[in-house]
């Protein structure tokens, strides 16, 4: 932590020590910030837009009452942290892409690209039950998504963009899951880097001439981010990093890593 973080390490570690902030997406399919405001409002849940992404909203009174709210059910917004958020505000989507998101996890990110764009749109997950509330949730938000496994999500290729939002310490997280500060070790930090980089080279594969591969992590931690990129790029030609983007847990949400990368139209012989 000291290595990645230098002269943050002090106000990244007694950040980490409160709570985080309750935050949640207005979705853009079912009026936006505007009326997902109105709507949790006249349920008494108090919000403010934050700064971090377009469609964050922070719950500052009466956070406990939001899933059990009108404007939950109907699919006005979801639960998701605001840095979450800006990692696929951050991505190159546009109408009309194949998008597979290839390590779903619960579907917030396949949620939220969905809201950003007509897509047509992919998620798949090692562990297929991480996926099973999936189908439910994306009905609730209006959108459409398209649960694969291994084989199916290899078939359906190529991807205009590929998100990997790697397994990864979830040291940007830590004050949500505690936890994770004792169960990770060196071995096990070696392990997970070892799998982000196969998974890497595996989604890469996937990715249509030209295409994107972005590569995401709620890690601080310069092995997990930096480090997998130099290694993906090292054994990559022609690949190329668009953009990076880094942030870091604050009052305003959680620590995340972004990295754009872009496959080449066409291989060259060295």
């Amino acid at each position: 932590l000291a290595d990645s973080l230098g002269p943050d390490l002090a106000r990244v570690m007694a950040c980490l020590r409160d709570r985080a902030p309750v935050c949640l997406r207005a979705n853009r399919r079912a009026g936006g910030v505007a009326a997902a405001q109105a709507a949790l409002a006249a349920e008494g849940i108090e919000t403010r837009p934050s700064p971090r992404a377009p469609e964050a909203l922070e719950v500052v009174a009466n956070a406990r009452r939001v899933k059990t709210s009108r404007a939950y059910a109907v699919g006005l917004v979801e639960v998701q942290d605001a840095a979450s958020q800006a990692v696929v505000a951050a991505l190159p989507l546009r109408d009309g892409q194949r998008v597979l998101d290839y390590c779903a996890g619960g579907g917030g990110k396949s949620l939220a690209m969905a809201s950003r764009a007509d897509l047509r749109l992919f998620a798949h997950d090692a562990m297929p039950l991480r996926m099973a509330d999936l189908p439910r949730r994306a009905s609730r938000a209006g959108v459409a998504v398209t649960l694969c496994n291994g084989a199916e999500a290899a078939a359906a290729a190529p991807y205009d963009l590929v998100l990997v939002d790697a397994p990864c310490s979830g040291s940007g997280a830590w004050r949500r899951s505690p936890e994770g500060k004792w169960r990770l070790s060196a071995e096990r930090l070696d392990e997970l880097c070892a799998l982000q980089r196969e998974i890497l080279s595996r989604a890469a594969a996937l990715v249509v001439p030209g295409g994107v591969l972005a590569y995401a992590t709620c890690s601080i931690l310069y092995d997990e981010n930096d480090a997998a990129v130099a290694a993906f790029l090292a054994g990559a030609p022609g690949w190329a990093e668009a953009a990076r983007h880094r942030w870091l847990p604050d009052n305003l949400g959680d620590g995340f890593f972004l990295s754009i990368l872009q496959r080449p139209l066409a291989f060259r012989d060295a």
